[in-house]
């Protein structure tokens, strides 16, 4: 008899009539979540006239709202991986923007340069927004699957206060970067020293239990690297209230360079690592 996967309990054959079934008597499921696979075709054999057995997946059909609302190791990591794959992108055209419209010769030939960063500037939020969702929803689907209760409360702790640096950044950066007394620029770099410390802990956390849960050290790796963003983003701050603000500009690109490499380092490394969490480590 041949049908196809209702759900993780039922099988509907091509007459229509529906069968029980239980996920060790799928035959060639292997490493596969069977949560995700909702649709795919199988062959089986009925036993009882309500139960299947023997059951055979002969025709693959992984569909987005499975993997989307599965609370699994796999789904979390197709999740994560879309997630950090978008972000990926988004920041690799956000600097193809940035430099096109730092190079004179372009701007000379095509009068198009601010216009055409501010529509990337658009397309690279939208693209960060989706990646956060899916990436929160990877988060929350590992912390269900392993019945986690610091893992997604640590994320949202952390997500939460880098939404208010990212509120804090502006005026701070001003005050900072301003020609003030030098006690007003120490307190604001004092401050957002202080969120970004708050969140590496978090972050620390986050990257630990997810190395520990996969068994992956690239977890922590990727954090390690990606901490260097921090200094590098208070130098910034620091020099950008220096007088020779001409030679800042040469400076500050060489700062965004580095600092982009190393979040390309750190996503890449955290791909990887997403990438080989096929199962939780036993310990």
């Amino acid at each position: 008899m041949q049908g196809k996967i209702l759900s993780t309990q039922l099988i509907i054959s091509d007459d229509g009539k529906r069968y029980e079934y239980d996920k060790n008597d799928v035959v060639n499921l292997g490493n596969k979540d069977l949560a995700m696979l909702t649709g795919s075709q199988v062959d089986f054999v009925i036993f009882d006239e309500r139960v299947a057995k023997s059951i055979y997946i002969i025709n693959e059909n992984v569909n987005v709202s499975s993997i989307l609302s599965a609370d699994s190791i796999s789904s979390a990591r197709a999740k994560a991986l879309w997630g950090i794959g978008l972000l990926i992108f988004g920041f690799i055209i956000l600097y193809i923007g940035y430099f096109f419209i730092l190079t004179p010769n372009i701007r000379k030939i095509i009068d198009l340069g601010l216009q055409f960063f501010s529509f990337i500037t658009y397309i690279v939020l939208i693209i960060a927004i989706v990646s956060v969702v899916l990436y929160s929803m990877a988060i929350y689907s590992v912390s269900k699957a392993v019945a986690s209760k610091s893992l997604f409360k640590n994320y949202i702790k952390a997500i939460i206060i880098i939404f208010l640096c990212d509120f804090l950044m502006p005026s701070m950066t001003i005050l900072a970067s301003k020609h003030v007394d030098i006690f007003t620029r120490m307190i604001a770099v004092f401050v957002l020293d202080m969120i970004a410390l708050i969140v590496a802990i978090y972050g620390y956390k986050i990257h630990a239990e997810l190395a520990r849960l996969s068994g992956s050290s690239l977890f922590l790796w990727s954090f390690w690297i990606n901490a260097v963003n921090v200094p590098l983003r208070f130098v910034f701050i620091i020099f950008a209230g220096f007088p020779s603000f001409v030679i800042f500009v040469g400076f500050a690109n060489i700062i965004k360079f580095v600092a982009f490499a190393v979040s390309i380092i750190y996503l890449v490394l955290h791909f990887i690592a997403w990438w080989r969490f096929k199962k939780v480590e036993k310990r």
